[in-house]
């Protein structure tokens, strides 16, 4: 026998204000009528006056029932219910959202209006935020119950940086799906801002750049290479930086506690993700100098060889190969799933699961995606339990670029004043161009990787103890700083040649035993500062 659901009262309690007009409402017109008939003894009549009673367009006579008396009170307390209702549900919260942006201090403005433009409110929920977008669409609801003021218009107009009072802002996103179209935003607001009185600090202008290679090339352009006065620009890449992120903080899923042997990594899929992968771990040594392994599953033949024409560099670091399928036997110390289709990697972390081995404590799978989607986060606990982790690409970015990490941007600063310091420079942090920053917040970062392949433990687990290496552990920390670093210039464009920062040459793009000693001193002082970084950290 099946039980009947006991009725739920979700409604009544979500309706409460409806049914009380209701009560009202119908109380008022029986008793209307009923003395309305009394007098008249014609039902249309007496209804359609009753109707009038409720838009407050009727006349009484001095004498009337007491029927009539008690029911125009009755509509009268339904119509001012109603008034009461419709001011507080739809005209005092639109008017308070027109009179909050009167008075936004330190907001954020996005421009456009899709999936990242809604992780944004709901990471920063509760705070002042404005997005500006050229039409409304699916996701338009979704800030309406977040309370986000939206404007609707032209990015590059005057007016509407006016209306988002974006000199009074702290933050400016451009994350619209065309890269063109996001630099000209930026430049836009550039532009404002310059002929606008801004008493705070630099606007920060986070831009979404897709495409790596113009990423690369905007960092060098006089928007984006020097921090303003009112300007501080900054291009970004989800899979560059989100990569570069993730693995740092998730490095005790990809290597073992112990490396005994060279690592063997297994990466499904090729794109831009993959790449990424590699250029953030190709660099890496076993404490042994031994290089790492990769194996790459992939069935695209011109992907293949696109990757090995562009990145033909990386066998210079690691053993690279490529097949068409998992071989089956094979141990992996761990495996990246880098599909660019979030339901493809999902099937494929499954199958990966099961081929090496549903059991097997030994491995980890972790999942690349520019975004969680529900299923992803519906999913997670399960497999968590299969040793399956999710590195939410998005979610990386959110945290080292958006709210700039204190502890990589704190460690970042004192990188470059060491640098300053030994080598008696006098520039300012903010004074250098954006891609230098990086490379100092890139540095530290590789910390995290250096640091769990020599002792088994991450970064930040080091407190209330200092650290210590033999010389042949720092020369080998050294070698993978020289390796990092070269790896970085490559990615970004430079070749070997003499040195010139314009045509982005340098003299020592080298293997680490044909530098010179001076040059190798200068990868010490970086193992040298990571010790110290260490050494204050546990103080």
């Amino acid at each position: 026998m099946i039980r009947k659901k006991a009725p739920s009262f979700s409604f009544l309690r979500k309706n409460w204000w409806i049914i009380v007009w209701s009560i009202f409402a119908i109380t008022g017109s029986i008793l209307s009528i009923w003395g309305l008939m009394k007098e008249r003894s014609n039902f249309p009549n007496s209804l359609y006056e009753t109707f009038q009673m409720f838009i407050l367009h009727h006349s009484f006579p001095d004498e009337m029932s007491w029927q009539l008396q008690a029911g125009r009170w009755v509509i009268f307390a339904a119509f001012l219910w109603a008034t009461f209702r419709l001011f507080f549900e739809i005209i005092a919260p639109q008017a308070l959202k027109n009179l909050r942006i009167l008075v936004y201090q330190n907001h954020t403005v996005i421009c456009g209006l899709n999936k990242l433009t809604i992780s944004l409110t709901e990471k920063y929920k509760g705070k002042q935020m404005i997005v500006i977008a050229e039409e409304t669409n699916k996701y338009a609801e979704s800030l309406k119950s977040q309370g986000v003021k939206l404007l609707i218009g032209n990015f590059t107009d005057d007016d509407f940086w006016k209306k988002a009072k974006l000199e009074k802002a702290s933050k400016l996103y451009a994350i619209i799906d065309n890269d063109k179209m996001n630099v000209k935003i930026a430049r836009a607001a550039f532009s404002y801002l310059k002929n606008e009185k801004r008493e705070k600090t630099a606007l920060k202008c986070f831009v979404l750049i897709k495409d790596r290679e113009l990423k690369t090339i905007l960092e060098e352009s006089d928007l984006f290479k020097y921090k303003t006065e009112t300007f501080d620009g900054i291009p970004f890449n989800i899979t560059e930086m989100g990569m570069n992120y993730g693995i740092a903080t998730n490095i005790d899923k990809i290597l073992p506690k112990v490396i005994k042997t060279p690592p063997e990594i297994l990466l499904i899929g090729l794109s831009e993700k993959t790449e990424a992968a590699l250029i953030n771990l190709a660099h890496c040594l076993t404490m042994q100098r031994e290089s790492f392994r990769f194996t790459i599953v992939e069935r695209n033949t011109r992907r293949i060889r696109y990757f090995q024409r562009k990145y033909s560099y990386l066998h210079d670091f690691a053993e690279i190969k490529t097949v068409n399928e998992i071989e089956t036997g094979k141990q992996f110390d761990s495996v990246l799933i880098c599909s660019d289709n979030p339901v493809e990697a999902i099937k494929q972390a499954v199958e990966t699961r099961y081929l090496l081995g549903e059991n097997r404590k030994d491995n980890n799978i972790l999942v690349v995606c520019n975004e969680a989607d529900t299923l992803n986060e519906v999913l997670k606990n399960e497999w968590e339990k299969k040793n399956i982790f999710i590195i939410n690409l998005f979610e990386q970015i959110a945290d080292y670029v958006f709210e700039l990490d204190k502890n990589i941007e704190d460690r970042a600063k004192e990188t470059h004043y060491f640098w300053n310091t030994l080598y008696k420079q006098n520039k300012e942090w903010d004074e250098m161009p954006g891609h230098f920053r990086q490379s100092n917040r890139n540095q530290i970062l590789d910390n995290y990787l250096r640091i769990y392949i020599a002792r088994g433990e991450k970064f930040e687990d080091f407190k209330n103890r200092l650290i210590s290496f033999s010389d042949n552990e720092k020369e080998t920390l050294a070698m993978m700083e020289h390796r990092r670093w070269m790896l970085e210039k490559f990615a970004n464009g430079w070749l070997l040649g003499e040195r010139n920062n314009d045509l982005k040459r340098h003299d020592c793009l080298i293997q680490w035993e044909k530098l010179s000693e001076e040059q190798q001193a200068k990868d010490y002082d970086a193992i040298n500062l990571m010790i110290k970084i260490l050494d204050n950290q546990s103080k």
